[in-house]
């Protein structure tokens, strides 16, 4: 009887040492991104941006999208290398996010300020935070289709000749975003619906691959967005939907994705952008404001 018992105890004693083992918790170091900042060429326009997430990658291993700000918990110590890329809201809409086509891996630096590059290796320690900034560019084999800033001379969106309206210029310190000027459409009960479009088409190859808008915009009214496609044999002019922007009274960024739309047509078609509305009869007028229009395609 006392060595049957004895065998129970000594048996206990070995599951609640294995158990402690088994559930000890393992301390993490921890990985802060406060922002990723876009640095951008002249040539590619205003370094506006609305990027919401960081896509995490440790020595080849996909860690995760966070929301920034965000402090990452990582089991792991000692020198690692890490590729953070931008993520955004596909269209504006939260369940689309996705790690932005155009936009690199991100450089990295050692606190809040750029002075230190670290060339994506940070060394971990646990129970630790390490505080990083992240600054990131457009990729190399990004085809500007057109960027429009208002602030040069011309427009490269005209009225439709189906339009009410046209695309004015503002230089009121009040309504343009930034610069010197912005874009302004203006409906009423007598003009309620325009229609901006390219006012020169292009060719596109490769269409399979991403094609984005950028733009900034504050609007009291909701407009659409989409692609035009123009027959190469009739000069026939399609438009194709894209998305449906709902109204901003502050100025918002939007990322809208065109890549399906450029596929309805064929690579001997030439494409350009459209943007309009037809004026609801609930309102009286209608205000749409929009800067830094940005048509990008990967070559």
């Amino acid at each position: 009887m006392c060595s049957r018992l004895l065998i129970v105890v000594v048996a206990l004693s070995l599951v609640s040492s294995c158990t402690k083992e088994q559930f000890k918790a393992e301390i993490p170091s921890y990985l802060q991104i406060n922002a990723i900042d876009l640095e951008t060429e002249s040539s590619e326009g205003s370094d506006s941006q609305k990027i919401t997430d960081a896509w995490v990658t440790m020595d080849g291993i996909f860690l995760g999208a966070f929301e920034i700000p965000c402090t990452v918990p990582i089991l792991a110590d000692g020198e690692h290398e890490f590729s953070i890329r931008a993520g955004i809201k596909a269209n504006g809409i939260s369940a689309t996010r996705i790690r932005y086509p155009f936009y690199k891996v991100c450089d990295l630096y050692y606190g809040n300020s750029s002075d230190t590059v670290i060339e994506r290796k940070l060394s971990l320690y646990r129970d630790s935070t390490v505080v990083v900034t992240a600054t990131t560019s457009y990729i190399d084999n990004t085809n500007f289709l057109f960027v429009e800033s208002f602030e040069d001379a011309g427009i490269v969106m005209e009225p439709s000749s189906d339009s009410d309206t046209t695309l004015q210029k503002t230089y009121s310190d009040s309504l343009v975003f930034e610069g010197y000027g912005s874009g302004l459409v203006e409906l009423d009960s007598v003009n309620d619906f325009f229609e901006l479009m390219s006012s020169e088409f292009v060719s596109i190859n490769s269409i399979y691959n991403p094609t984005m808008l950028e733009l900034n915009y504050k609007c009291d009214h909701s407009f659409k967005i989409g692609i035009a496609m123009k027959s190469a044999e009739t000069g026939e002019i399609s438009r194709f939907e894209a998305l449906h922007i709902d109204s901003s009274y502050v100025w918002n960024k939007i990322y809208v994705h065109m890549t399906n739309q450029v596929n309805l047509g064929s690579s001997a078609d030439e494409y350009g952008v459209f943007i309009g509305m037809q004026k609801s009869v609930n309102y009286e007028t209608a205000t749409f404001y929009f800067d830094n229009i940005k048509w990008l395609h990967e070559d």
